[in-house]
């Protein structure tokens, strides 16, 4: 509350807000402002700019007062700070008085200006350099001085060891000379130097100080060693640049060289310069920034040779008029003193001043050479240094000098050198951004104000010119569809482009009537005329063109429905409706016509909503519809239909009407069976499981019918006896209890009929991959399985136990809901219903669904949904085991790590038992759980044959030799080991993944179920993997990693006309001449591996040849001659070359050969498992 009464009470608010009355005066009187028929500010555009120059000129005079009140804050908070730590004793007390009236003379004298306008000086050297007494003799103006004495002001401010000198043109801060050397007491010093320039920075933000004078003795010069003098650099560079440093500014330096009088000769040199020649400049201006990169000791040094020129050229005269010898000696040698000061002065500029790479550069403007006065001994340097040389004692000193209060070049240095120069120093460009922002941001504040002003008129008339002008261009757009003739005999949906045309008019002519936008008002908008209008055309096409046409639709339902009492009454109740106003209710006839118009136009969903949506209009408006000759015959004709049929039929028409989807007791089943369950169950019908199921079958509506609102529903259907006409229904307690009754009964069937077609509508959302398998199950037998939330809502809504005092309360409070006109639908038969009996509301539908009831409790403690949701965890943990992969497992771990309990074959017998729905979802589960996650292990084994097992096998086999016979390339004997030898590619695999689930024990291998699960891989495969087995078998049969054969071969015939036949295979040859057969045992492959020849020699010595090349030369060599079996172990081969023939007997010693099985010749690599 304080904030807001700050806000309103600022000058910021209160000056926005004299701003706005001003411009409400100027807009509202301006028009009646004028000089005879004159009326300047009659125009809108001449308001609006003399608004704006006002708003303006508030707003400089704003900026001005600010920046005035903020100087002046300035000032008080540096005067505050710089009195802020005068000791409380009675001197105190004085000075700090004494500086408080300085500041107002000051001011007041108009010779100094305000003292935050003036330029500031920090004067720092070491202690004894006569920075003060510069001060005092320096001629300059003090004013205070007329008040307060020569002493000014003394001791007073942020620290107590720094003097401030006020000038009519600047302030002097002529500092402590320990701040410089901080050699006493370092911690000390420092904090308070640090304060002072803190204090600098504090209240002189954007130029802190005007520039830095640094100063030295020339005593100091002329006795420094080099090791002071060093310290005494390194002090004055880090002085200079934690001023630049902290605030943040550069700034021009000016060195002086006080107390020159100190060197032998000054004096008498210059003795006889009057006032005006003791105010010039002695020294050396630098004509640059100083920031050059030469050292600023080239400069000096030339400039310091012209100076010495310069004394030089005068010596003579002062030595003519000097008498004295003593004085014109010294005078004599004061150029040859200076000169020697000059290699001192060089390299300390240097020292102090150059830039480096650490310090921020120096704007060193002049080297400059003063007195203040003229007391102590001058050092005579040369005298000094020739005793040292010749081992001399000097004579004499010079004569010490009597204090005389003269003072030597310093009131013009000041004057006219270092106070014009006050606008070198930088300003703190940090507070200049920032400043200016602020500047820019108050200018932009200021002009956006005004432009503000002048645009909200303007985008007032844009706007609502623009809104017009939409208004125009929608009305031609649909002006051929809004004024289009319509046929008398026309349909609805002939109407209706006619009636969408109207609508869109009327619907952008009122688009912001319903809350008009700040910048369309202003006294421009125009929208409520324009919009009335569109509305009125609309209103009339509404009853011209809808209003006949729904009546006939009516009409023709009336007479197509007379055997469907449900539909001939609301047809007629909204028939009646419309002929008689009177019994209107808007938003059932609207509901009743909605619907027909859904079932009329089934095809073309989209013209039942518009037209739906135009009758909505239609029968909400005032006054209300009304059509004009209404078919009294046909209603006398549907009221005839209707008193032959069933009453209670006849009131679930009106209940449909009411508690439909729309009804706030409408049940959803996906958000009573929580989250998850969209991905669970789904709806045969395609119907979203999102759907609201119809309040009317739902726990709450049955008994808010039945109970506390019944009562009110009968004696509303009686209250509209003039549907069916009067006298029609029945009168009396007796009667109306029976009534009721009748109406209960077909309300439970409607009930029950209702809620087995959902059951039977839900089923599980079928299960595609095993992730989504398992998912489904943790969900279901998770703490919020959706099943049972589902069961449970199912048994919620089909239960009603016998009514208790808690349910009493509830049919009373739900009477109450209703008005407290009824309690129950069966205390409208008064005392006769004491006297009739019959179960109470809901018995028969809680005993047709007990089969469900008994799952959420079956009286035993324990609910068979729990034992069912066990199961489904069990068969959660042995389907993620068989579908979470392999591993490092195998299928046979994979299929039975679940336990020895079979949770599927224990599901499936649940499954049977189990009532309607739950039996069939639980089947579901079980099949396609197992079915899914045997899917995906087989796909894992699947991926991983391809990975392992396929692409090495196709690249060893595919259109190789021995099994492609005609190809020229042989398979290397190496890739065949690897491929099919023990512990090979195939053997590996098959051990891992397939051996537990093949019976190997017969001819021909078969799969074998583990645990029930069998993994659908084809027979096929199991071929191929029979045959790898026996590779391996014949061509490994010792184990080894090698392929090796090893038989015998015995030439058995000879043609005649051959001398000798050799046959060599593999590097092992066997040659026959004719004589007795002996057989040559052989070992496959041979040393010589890869080559087979077989050679004839006849008797003329020819030797004609057959020769086979590559690892599977004996097989081609085999395969090329002609081959017989002669038992399982020998076999017949026949070599020919050039006519001849030979017979050789192989034999093998083992009946595990390749020549026996020959099949293994057709292995192929199996594409997938």
């Amino acid at each position: 509350m304080r904030r807001v009464l700050a806000l309103l009470r600022s000058g910021v608010f209160l000056g926005c807000v004299a701003v706005l009355l001003l411009g409400l005066l100027v807009w509202f009187l301006g028009p009646y402002l004028g000089f005879g028929d004159t009326r300047p500010l009659s125009g809108v555009v001449a308001r609006v700019v003399t608004i704006v120059l006002l708003a303006a000129c508030l707003a400089a005079v704003a900026v001005a007062v600010l920046r005035w009140y903020r100087a002046r804050q300035a000032n008080r908070r540096l005067r505050a700070e710089i009195t802020g730590q005068a000791e409380e004793d009675a001197a105190g007390q004085e000075l700090r008085q004494r500086f408080e009236e300085a500041i107002t003379f000051l001011r007041r004298s108009g010779k100094g200006g305000d003292l935050y306008e003036l330029s500031w000086y920090v004067i720092i050297g070491p202690p004894g350099a006569g920075k003060t007494t510069a001060l005092v003799n320096s001629g300059l103006n003090f004013p205070l001085t007329e008040k307060f004495g020569r002493q000014a002001l003394r001791g007073v401010g942020g620290t107590r060891n720094c003097d401030w000198w006020f000038t009519d043109e600047a302030v002097l801060l002529d500092t402590a000379g320990r701040y410089l050397s901080q050699d006493t007491d370092s911690g000390a010093d420092s904090a308070e130097w640090r304060h002072f320039l803190e204090l600098l920075g504090r209240y002189r933000k954007r130029r802190p100080i005007n520039g830095v004078i640094v100063t030295l003795s020339a005593a100091d010069l002329l006795t420094m060693t080099p090791e002071s003098r060093h310290r005494h650099v390194m002090a004055v560079r880090r002085r200079l640049d934690e001023v630049q440093r902290t605030l943040g500014v550069q700034f021009p330096v000016y060195f002086l060289v006080t107390k020159c009088d100190l060197v032998a000769g000054f004096m008498e040199y210059f003795d006889d310069l009057d006032l005006e020649a003791r105010s010039q400049v002695w020294g050396v201006t630098f004509q640059g920034d100083g920031n050059a990169g030469d050292p600023p000791s080239r400069e000096f040094t030339t400039e310091y040779q012209r100076l010495l020129a310069r004394l030089n050229q005068r010596v003579l005269s002062r030595m003519d008029q000097e008498r004295d010898v003593q004085r014109r000696s010294l005078l004599f040698g004061f150029p040859r003193q200076m000169a020697a000061l000059s290699g001192t002065l060089a390299d300390f500029i240097d020292e102090a001043f150059s830039a480096t790479g650490y310090d921020r550069p120096v704007m060193l403007r002049g080297v400059y050479f003063t007195s203040g006065t003229q007391e102590g001994t001058p050092i005579d340097r040369m005298m000094g240094s020739l005793a040292r040389t010749f081992g001399l004692d000097a004579e004499s000193a010079p004569p010490a000098i009597a204090g005389q209060g003269r003072s030597y070049f310093l009131k013009r240095l000041l004057r006219d050198v270092v106070f014009p120069e006050s606008g070198l120093a930088g300003v703190n460009w940090r507070r200049e951004v920032a400043r200016a922002v602020a500047q820019n941001v108050s200018y932009l504040a200021v002009l956006g104000l005004a432009i503000l002003l002048v645009l909200a008129w303007f985008t007032s008339y844009r706007y609502n010119r623009e809104y017009l002008a939409d208004v125009g261009q929608t009305l031609a757009a649909h002006s051929d569809r809004a004024v289009m003739p319509v046929p008398a005999d026309a349909g609805l949906r002939e109407v209706l482009p006619r009636l969408d045309a109207l609508r869109e008019v009327a619907s952008e002519a009122n688009r912001y009537n319903a809350d008009v936008p700040l910048m369309m008002g202003l006294g421009l908008y125009r929208g409520d005329a324009v919009g009335a209008a569109a509305w009125d055309a609309y209103d009339q096409g509404l009853r011209q063109l809808l209003l006949p046409r729904v009546a006939f639709l009516l009409e023709e339902r009336m007479r197509r429905t007379t055997r469907e009492p449900k539909r001939l009454y609301a047809y007629l109740k909204a028939y009646i409706m419309l002929a008689r106003p009177e019994n209107r209710n808007a938003e059932q006839l609207s509901a009743i016509v909605r619907r027909d118009l859904g079932r009329v136009f089934e095809d073309s969903p989209a013209v039942a909503q518009a037209l739906a949506l135009h009758f909505e209009s239609l029968a909400g408006r005032d006054p209300a519809p009304r059509i004009g000759a209404p078919d009294e015959e046909l209603i006398a004709q549907a009221r005839t239909a209707l008193q032959q049929a069933s009453i209670p039929v006849l009131m679930m028409s009106r209940l449909e009407t009411v508690y439909d989807r729309g009804h706030p007791d409408a049940l959803r089943l996906d958000l009573r069976a929580g989250l998850g369950s969209e991905e669970i169950f789904r709806r045969a019908s395609g119907t979203p499981l999102s759907e609201p199921l119809p309040a009317l079958y739902t726990r709450a509506g049955f008994r808010e019918i039945t109970g506390g609102v019944g009562g009110e529903m009968v004696s509303g259907f009686l209250r509209e006896s003039w549907v069916l006409g009067e006298g029609v229904l029945p009168d009396g307690p007796t009667a109306r209890f029976e009534l009721a009754s009748d109406f209960v009964r077909h309300y439970e069937d409607a009930y029950i009929e209702f809620w087995d077609g959902v059951l039977e509508d839900l089923e599980i959302a079928p299960l595609l991959d095993v992730n989504q398998a398992t998912d489904v199950l943790a969900t279901l037998s998770g703490p919020s399985s959706p099943l049972v939330q589902l069961i449970t809502t199912i048994d919620r809504q089909t239960h009603f136990p016998e009514p208790d005092s808690a349910a009493g309360e509830g049919t009373e409070r739900a009477a109450e809901a209703a008005g407290g006109r009824t309690s129950s639908l069966f205390d409208l038969a008064g005392e006769a219903a004491g006297e009739l009996s019959g179960p109470r509301p809901g018995a028969r539908i809680s005993e047709h669904y007990q089969p469900l009831h008994r799952l959420v409790d079956d009286g035993s403690g324990a609910a068979p949904l729990d034992r069912i949701v066990a199961l489904l965890g069990d068969l959660y943990a042995q389907l993620d085991s068989m579908g979470g992969g392999l591993g490092q497992q195998d299928v046979v771990s994979v299929l039975s790590r679940s336990g020895g309990r079979d949770a599927l074959r224990e599901l499936r017998l649940v499954a049977e038992q189990a009532p309607a729905p739950l039996g069939a979802w639980l089947g579901q589960l079980a099949g396609k759980g197992q079915e899914v996650a045997l899917r995906s292990l087989r796909g894992e084994i699947n991926q991983r044959f391809r990975a392992q097992v396929f692409a090495e096998c196709r690249a060893v086999v595919q259109d190789r030799y021995p099994f492609y016979a005609n190809s020229d390339r042989g398979v290397p004997l190496s890739d065949f080991a690897n491929l099919f030898g023990p512990g090979g590619v195939f053997d590996t695999f098959f051990q891992e993944h397939l051996a537990p689930l093949v019976d190997t024990s017969g001819q021909r291998w078969r799969w074998r179920s583990q645990n029930g699960a069998d993994l659908g891989i084809p027979d096929s495969v199991l071929v191929e993997f029979q045959r790898a087995r026996s590779i391996r078998r014949m061509f490994f049969a010792d184990g080894s990693g090698t392929p090796r054969l090893r038989f015998q071969l015995t030439p058995e015939y000879l043609d005649g006309r051959v001398r000798r036949f050799s046959l060599s295979v593999d590097g092992e040859t066997l040659d026959y001449r004719h004589g007795p057969p002996r057989g040559s045992n052989f070992t496959w492959p041979g040393p010589d591996n890869g080559l087979v020849i077989a050679e004839f020699e006849d008797r003329g010595g020819r030797r004609p040849s057959v020769r086979f090349d590559g690892p599977w030369a004996l097989f081609r060599s085999l395969q090329g001659g002609r081959l017989s079996t002669e038992s399982e172990t020998r076999f017949g081969a026949t070599f020919e070359a050039g006519g001849y023939t030979a017979r050789l007997l192989l034999e093998f010693d083992t009946a595990r050969n390749p020549l026996r099985v020959r099949d293994w010749m057709q292995f192929r690599c199996p594409g997938r498992l």
